[in-house]
């Protein structure tokens, strides 16, 4: 009698078959990613002129020989400017996706975004017939621009053929000796903008802080180097001069004492906390309307973290700008966060205010997270543990992702997946149990 196979393995036919499907699926999305394209097919509107990133119905996933793993399967929110969405869940979820998504970071030919759209409203530079940015040049009293002498790297003045002193126009410098440019706002859809096209957002527009800061830093280069490359990059006409005086305000900024020194040093010179203010001055250097996060404290100490997280609330309000940040630490959300998606098994299964998920959670998975965080007035010896395990991320079912680790399962759960309903203006989940508040 034949033995029955089990289901778990796949034959050398059936990957054979998962390969070629994919490769096939691969072409058509990296000739997308890496086509010449007009700006138009990528500028986009804002639906909510208030936010500064609206992601919608995003799915990124990862092309294996085993199948598809959908990462990221659908999730949709948005970042109000001026604002800190925390997005909280377990390991694996999608959260550090999502944000690899937002960067176009994903690591290709077999991580794609596959499906969506990825709204961010940026400030871009105006340019010229000719492509280029449109410097702001200091004029005086009378409206005239005014002139000043072209010197060499000596800082001797420069003769013309007649031997007469070159003159330029004077341009506009910023607080940090940045030379300025003439701006305007632009709303970019990342989903579908060519890879070569978001150098005009990542690094400057939107900046990362990663969670390791020294598999982050360049090993072989000073931080000099690394954070003056930013001013380079993303500032046009700026000098080695100009890039090192930034480079030292930036480092200033973040409360680095000495930062000429810490300037000449390298990476493995400075303390675990010291690498990750560099890393958060690096990210501010290009003056960004959104710092996404990724577990920017989980490699330091409790004390470094609180220092970190105070850093990074007060210079959210000193430039103005968003966070988006993933952690796994709810007590880091509680404190950091005005609004919290919570994420699981690549999708969002609840969001709304930081007050609305803390005092009034509504799906058993974000209850049970609640239950598994460590209170001094826990009367049990052991903590919460949610039973069972996230489902293969390569076969997902079409009913709820939970209910298997779910301890209100009912009928309607063996269902299809649920759709979000909205229990308040702010407040969403995705549950069968709350699907009867909505019709009545």
């Amino acid at each position: 009698m034949e033995e029955k196979k089990s289901s778990h393995y796949l034959t050398g036919k059936e990957i054979r078959a998962i390969v070629k499907s994919n490769n096939k699926i691969i072409r058509v999305l990296e000739k997308k990613k890496h086509r010449k394209a007009q700006e138009s097919e990528f500028v986009s509107e804002m639906k909510d002129a208030r936010n500064i990133l609206e992601v919608e119905n995003l799915h990124s996933y990862f092309f294996t020989d085993q199948g598809v793993v959908k990462a990221v399967n659908g999730v949709s929110f948005e970042i109000p400017q001026g604002s800190t969405v925390g997005v909280v869940g377990e390991s694996g979820c999608g959260k550090s996706v999502t944000s690899m998504s937002i960067m176009q970071l994903l690591q290709g030919p077999y991580g794609q975004i596959y499906d969506g759209a990825i709204r961010f409203k940026s400030y871009d530079f105006k340019r010229d017939a000719q492509g280029k940015p449109i410097p702001i040049y200091e004029k005086d009293a009378d409206g005239n621009v005014i002139m000043e002498p072209v010197t060499d790297k000596k800082g001797n003045p420069k003769l013309d053929r007649d031997g007469n002193p070159m003159t330029e126009p004077k341009q506009k410098r910023d607080s940090y000796g940045t030379r300025q440019f003439e701006m305007e706002e632009k709303t970019f859809d990342i989903a579908q903008m060519p890879i070569k096209e978001m150098h005009r957002l990542r690094g400057r527009q939107i900046a990362m802080i990663f969670q390791e800061p020294m598999t982050s830093l360049n090993p072989v280069f000073t931080i000099g180097n690394q954070l003056d490359e930013v001013t380079l990059l993303h500032f046009p006409g700026s000098t080695r001069e100009d890039a090192k005086k930034r480079s030292i305000e930036m480092l200033n900024l973040v409360g680095i004492a000495m930062p000429e020194r810490v300037y000449k040093s390298y990476p493995h010179e400075l303390s675990g906390g010291m690498r990750q203010r560099v890393m958060i001055s690096m990210a501010l250097a290009g003056d960004p309307r959104l710092i996404i996060a990724d577990e920017p404290t989980t490699a330091l100490d409790v004390t470094i973290q609180a220092q970190i997280l105070d850093l990074l609330r007060e210079l959210k309000e000193r430039i103005n700008g968003s966070i988006l940040l993933i952690t796994h630490d709810l007590g880091i959300i509680a404190e950091m966060a005005d609004y919290v998606v919570v994420m699981y098994a690549g999708r969002i299964i609840e969001k709304g205010t930081a007050s609305e998920i803390f005092h009034h959670p509504m799906h058993p998975y974000t209850i049970g997270l609640q239950k598994s965080k460590p209170t001094m007035d826990s009367e049990t010896d052991s903590l919460f543990n949610i039973p069972g395990n996230v489902p293969n991320p390569i076969d997902m079912p079409n009913y709820c992702y939970f209910r298997e680790r779910c301890s209100g399962c009912i009928k309607k759960c063996f269902g299809d997946y649920p759709e979000m309903v909205q229990v308040s203006p702010t407040h969403w989940v995705a549950c069968h149990l709350y699907e009867k508040e909505e019709t009545e």
